[in-house]
């Protein structure tokens, strides 16, 4: 290819794909529901509801941990059949 034949490439300033990524956690600072939890205070919680909000997490934090014991028994499993073999072999 001769330098002839070469485009000279310019560039004209158009974004082809945004990499500003203001979705990503670190790019929205450490506080981005300032005005939600502002909303919040303002509009005081009866105890019912806050009692209610605490039931709801706690239930949601127990079926969170119930949908992972199992993969954690096999994880447990696992270590311990590979610790029984270790103990086999290098007995």
């Amino acid at each position: 290819m001769s330098r002839k034949n070469k485009t000279i490439y310019v560039d004209d300033g158009r974004t082809v794909a945004d990499m500003s990524a203001d979705w990503m956690p670190w790019n929205r600072g450490m506080f981005r529901r300032r005005g939600e939890r502002g909303e919040r205070r303002r509009r005081r919680l009866s105890k019912e509801e806050k009692n209610e909000q605490k039931q709801t997490y706690r239930a949601a934090v127990w079926a969170m941990y119930k949908a992972m014991l199992p993969q954690l028994l096999c994880v447990a499993a696992a270590f311990a059949i590979v610790f029984i073999l270790l103990m086999l072999w290098l007995k």
